[in-house]
């Protein structure tokens, strides 16, 4: 999380260079950039002190954060179908201003000025335009009816916290019917939207945790006829997916889905249904929609190193684009990731744990779990080198495979014959046995829809290996025939004792970085609890001008970035933020893993235009408390011996401190830490020091470079 945290502030202040692209196709997508102007609610929002609303705290983190999408396709259609609904409140339309969210989770958000964000998740989900057109009528009822201001009361002073909790919880319950209740009589009732639609949406949402689709993940993407993997790396049988019908919402915010089911289909009875749709626009504009949005769903998944989840969905968007490049590049990046992590013992971090996982994506959890860190480097080069061979002009793809290939031929000394048990001249014809109609993947027939699957709670058979290649040493033998993957394998090896292999692929190295990407560092101060109290703009001025004067004089050009007070934003700059926050993404949940970031493909403008693709990243952090020892220990000891209660009283008088300083230079273009550092005490820590510390710390740079 502190990488997180320092990265954050790299990406806000990256304003400049960069353009919109458009998606033609997603057999060629890219992630998704806001188009046309921008709007000036938003200039509003970001210009505006955080008291005048307090959702204007919220909007700007998003905008800062470039979270929110407006003007694409996407946006338009969903648009369209706000107008539908309030055909007949005109003056209320103008009041509502809808944005896209890009989270992959269920959900979406009425604030109290008008602004409803549908999170890209929802759109991911929905079966149809109609679900869709429940969401915004029940959002818009939110912001109709005024919800979100808890009712008074009364003395809050003669109730206990119990109570007090259950009410306010009651009342954004009964909110929650209100919303279902107005959206339907006022808003959807007077559109031309079918009301059969509701057992859809409801199902929706009780499985909104639930990937895409609800179908096999077999053995046979993970193995070949040449090797496969031990039995106890896959699940007999998958956890079956929870009845979420009967969930108590006593303690929730929200009501019982079911209740609120029961409650929608009791309402619409007397709803004329006649001529009511449920595609008001074409049927194919929803599903080109809802395919944008699950790849963007996948995108985010890749960012956030949230590879279980993205392998699974990759894996149920194959079954309608086969042969896509997108995902095939994506399931490459997946696939690497997990290696790295596995690799670095990181992977814990970025994994599920199984057991929390049901239905079919829990094989895949299981999986990824029980592989190796050898086999599983060696499954991401299987993926990367097909890949790349397929899409051979795709330096990507090149670069993850010499990655790989340095790890396990270099790093770890690995040989040929530590993979191909069969000699070079053996045809492979010769060595492989058709598998047996017992060893066939057994599937029983199936509902087409997902979530009469889920109903069904289909349990698959298992998947029975071809006993003849059970061990990573036959993971390559039909790789390792090929002659350019030989002269990979052999240029690592003779590069291993010159420079880095991978600072050879982009053909340039740190040495020959004459600017740095300098950002304003971050100086914050927090309370105990690691909640942000304060901010301090002139400590941070003072650092900021110290390691410009000392980059100068160490012959590096600093290529500073800082937010202008007021400016106005517009669609290029925002654009920017939002391609860099997902290079930080990316980045930060990286964990300190040197690896190839998949978001780094998306940036090679700024790196043109900036000159340089290293950056400086700095933050002093400052945790204090009131308290140095935990309060059940001090009662304990005053209670022990009454004599300590004048120390107690004392060391609860002083502040006590926790200061940290972070400093990383990092290659923005592979993630790669070329200079990590940190330090921390239990005591302020004076402005000399840290300009001591970063200055070091700078030294320590540009030795490397010049070694």
């Amino acid at each position: 999380m502190k990488k997180i945290f320092l990265f954050g502030w790299f990406f806000l202040l990256c304003l400049t260079f960069g353009h919109a692209q458009n998606t033609s196709s997603v057999q060629t997508f890219k992630p998704l950039l806001s188009e046309g102007e921008f709007p000036a609610f938003l200039n509003e929002v970001m210009a505006a002190s955080p008291k005048d609303n307090i959702y204007n705290v919220f909007l700007k983190n998003l905008v800062s954060e470039g979270k929110i999408l407006y003007g694409t396709e996407l946006n338009r259609y969903i648009d369209n179908i706000a107008d539908q609904l309030l055909a007949q409140y005109p003056d209320l339309r103008k009041e509502i201003d809808i944005y896209i969210l890009e989270v992959p989770e269920v959900n979406a958000y009425s604030l109290k000025n008008g602004t409803i964000l549908i999170n890209m998740g929802l759109l991911a989900q929905v079966t149809n335009e109609a679900e869709l057109a429940f969401i915004l009528a029940h959002e818009i009822a939110h912001y109709s009816e005024k919800h979100g201001t808890l009712k008074d009361k009364g003395n809050s002073k003669n109730k206990d916290f119990v109570t007090d909790y259950l009410e306010t919880h009651q009342f954004s319950r009964e909110q929650e019917f209100a919303a279902d209740r107005v959206g339907l009589t006022q808003y959807f009732k007077n559109s031309p939207y079918s009301c059969d639609v509701l057992d859809g949406i409801f199902d929706v949402l009780l499985y909104a945790y639930l990937p895409f689709d609800e179908i096999l993940f077999e053995r046979s993407e993970v193995e070949t006829d040449f090797y496969t993997f031990p039995d106890n790396y896959f699940l007999k049988s998958v956890a079956r997916i929870s009845d979420r019908s009967t969930v108590v919402d006593t303690f929730l915010t929200h009501p019982n889905i079911e209740k609120r089911r029961t409650a929608a289909k009791a309402l619409v009875k007397g709803f004329p249904n006649e001529n009511r749709k449920t595609f008001v626009q074409p049927e194919e504009d929803f599903v080109r929609m809802r395919d944008l949005a699950r790849f963007s769903c996948i995108e985010y998944y890749l960012n956030n190193h949230k590879y279980d989840r993205a392998i699974y969905n990759i894996h149920v968007l194959e079954q309608q684009f086969p042969n896509n490049k997108y995902l095939e590049q994506a399931k490459v990046t997946a696939y690497f990731g997990v290696a790295k992590h596995k690799g670095d013992g990181t992977v814990n971090s970025i994994l599920k744990p199984y057991r929390e996982v049901e239905g079919n994506m829990q094989q895949v959890s299981y999986f990824l779990s029980k592989a190796t860190k050898l086999e599983s480097a060696l499954l991401a080069l299987r993926k990367a080198w097909t890949t790349s061979q397929k899409y051979p002009e795709d330096t990507y793809l090149e670069n993850v495979v010499k990655d790989l290939i340095y790890d396990l031929f270099v790093s770890q000394k690995k040989k040929y014959t530590d993979f191909c048990d069969y000699p070079q001249n053996t045809k492979l014809e010769d060595i492989t046995e058709p598998v047996s109609d017992e060893n066939k993947t057994l599937e029983s027939k199936t509902p087409e829809n997902k979530y009469d699957r889920i109903k069904q709670q289909n349990q698959y058979n298992k998947v029975l290996p071809n006993p003849k290649f059970k061990t990573a040493n036959y993971m390559l033998v039909d790789i390792h025939r090929d002659s350019l993957f030989y002269t990979m394998v052999d240029d690592a090896i003779l590069n291993a004792d010159a420079l880095d292999l991978l600072e050879n692929i982009s053909g340039r190295n740190i040495g020959d970085e004459k600017n740095l990407i300098v950002i304003e560092p971050g100086y914050r101060i927090y309370n105990n609890s690691s909640k942000l109290e304060a901010k301090s703009k002139r400590h941070a001025a003072n650092l900021q001008k110290m390691i410009a004067r000392s980059t100068k004089r160490m012959g590096i050009n600093p290529v500073t970035f800082k937010v202008e007070k007021n400016r106005p934003l517009d669609t290029k700059s925002y654009n920017e933020i939002a391609r860099m926050y997902r290079l930080y993404d990316d980045i930060g949940y990286g964990e300190g893993v040197d690896m190839r970031c998949h978001s780094a493909q998306y940036i090679e403008d700024i790196i043109s235009s900036v000159g340089t693709k290293m950056c400086c990243v700095n933050v002093v952090r400052d945790n204090h408390s009131w308290f140095a020892f935990n309060k059940l220990y001090l009662m304990l000891a005053t209670v022990l011996c009454p004599y300590v209660l004048p120390a107690a009283v004392a060391e609860c008088s002083f502040m006590k401190y926790d200061t940290g300083v972070n400093f990383y230079i990092v290659d923005i273009e592979k993630g790669k830490f070329e200079v990590m550092s940190g330090y921390g005490q239990t005591a302020p820590i004076s402005r000399a020091y840290v300009d001591g510390f970063v200055y070091s710390q700078l030294e320590k740079y540009i030795k490397k470079g010049k070694r």
